[in-house]
């Protein structure tokens, strides 16, 4: 049978380890040496005490029932703080039934060993009464397993107690710090909706802990004309709304010039892809509107296509190009689009449609066409409202796996 040490234990230095009796394999490989080694040391250091405290009482000579009293109650005290403070800490590793025995073993051998050393110095007092002496020897050594056993535990649940209360304030100082980014990143998300002539919005951005790297804006430009922003940065939390807050900044630069969408789209792809890991990246859709021409000019940079809900059907814009930071020089494509009174225009990001039920199937794209189709006449704030509750009920309440954006267009 093979009893090498595994594990966490399998820096022992003991060769050849043999079996405990009585341990059962799991905690095997402690050797009958290494046991006589540790009690005779400890209870060497406890014969030391012991001759020391004895020593110091018998030249002050108080009786013998005193100095033994004294000397017990000493050797007692010294041996479970002792044990419970220095050493048990060292078995934290072995396991329980092992841990446990040595404490014992610790306890009794260094009580045992300061008790003859007592006894030593009151040699005529431990004969005559030998029997006393060998009951009052087994109750100290006793009651130093007990009072050891519970200063350690009690040690071991203080331990516990502080970490748990530094763990619970370095929490409350995350959250503090998650809520701050949170307000960030509301105050970055458009708070009101602009008015422009023959076109009404609605918008919605939900992040899936906390903070995220969903995106959408409105950029006006005077009462006829429009810049429509749906972007989802890669990955989540912290890091993708800090990038997601950077480009913000540089589409507010960009998209505020006469500069066509794709033209924006492949300055973004630079300015990201020089300043950001390969490993980061977004998908970007950028539009303008113009209510004097009903014209729709777009350029998808890699986003999932947003939907032109109309009478005549559904029409995907798909004209663009790669997601933004992949690579260097990409060249982006732009389409126009001439929207009818009513059109609906749904822009979101891959949280809506790939929204996963718990046999794990997509909530999908042709979901979301069909209620927008149904609901295309409805208040804005509505049709978001049930496509929220439609990925909620097809969820089962499971938590979001991905930012939510939904932000739609209709012209009137």
């Amino acid at each position: 049978m093979d009893w090498t040490i595994r594990g966490p234990y399998a820096r022992s230095s003991v060769k050849d380890p043999v079996a405990a009796p009585g341990l059962g394999s799991g905690t095997a490989a402690l050797p009958y040496r290494f046991l006589a080694a540790w009690a005779l040391g400890w209870g060497v250091a406890g014969t030391l005490v012991g001759a020391g405290i004895a020593f110091t009482l018998e030249r002050l000579d108080p009786g013998p029932i005193l100095v033994m009293s004294m000397m017990f109650a000493e050797v007692v005290g010294f041996t479970a703080l002792v044990s419970a403070r220095t050493i048990f800490p060292l078995f934290k590793k072995l396991p329980y039934a092992v841990r446990l025995m040595m404490q014992v073993l610790t306890l009794f051998s260094g009580t045992l060993f300061g008790s003859a050393a007592i006894l030593w110095f009151q040699p005529l007092f431990s004969l005559a009464r030998i029997r006393t002496v060998v009951v009052i020897v087994l109750v100290n050594a006793t009651l130093a397993v007990i009072v050891g056993i519970a200063l350690h535990t009690y040690d071991s649940m203080r331990r516990q107690i502080e970490a748990s209360f530094l763990a619970l304030r370095r929490k409350e100082a995350l959250e503090r710090d998650l809520e701050i980014a949170r307000e960030v990143q509301r105050e970055l998300l458009p708070r009101t909706t602009p008015s422009i002539r023959g076109l009404e919005m609605a918008g919605v951005c939900r992040s899936a802990v906390g903070v995220g790297g969903d995106y959408f804006d409105y950029l006006p430009f005077g009462d006829d004309r429009l810049g429509l922003v749906v972007a989802d940065v890669s990955g989540k939390g912290i890091p993708a709304s800090l990038l997601m807050a950077g480009l913000q900044a540089s589409v507010r630069t960009l998209g505020l010039t006469t500069l066509s969408p794709c033209e924006i789209n492949r300055r973004l792809n630079e300015i990201m892809h020089e300043s950001t890991s390969a490993s980061r990246y977004a998908t970007f859709f950028f539009a303008f509107y113009d209510s004097s021409t009903r014209l729709l000019t777009y350029s998808n940079a890699g986003h999932h296509p947003p939907l032109l809900v109309g009478s005549g059907g559904t029409t995907r814009l798909t004209a663009g190009g790669r997601p933004i930071g992949i690579l260097e020089g990409s060249t982006y494509e732009e389409d126009r689009c001439e929207l009818a009174v009513g059109d609906l225009v749904a822009m979101f990001t891959d949280g809506v449609v790939e929204t996963p039920n718990r046999a794990d199937e997509e909530f999908g794209e042709e979901r979301l066409i069909r209620i927008l189709t149904a609901r295309r006449t409805e208040n804005l704030d509505e049709i978001i409202r049930h496509v929220l509750e439609e990925l909620e009920n097809w969820s089962g309440g499971a938590p979001p796996h991905d930012d939510v954006t939904l932000v739609l267009a209709r012209t009137t």
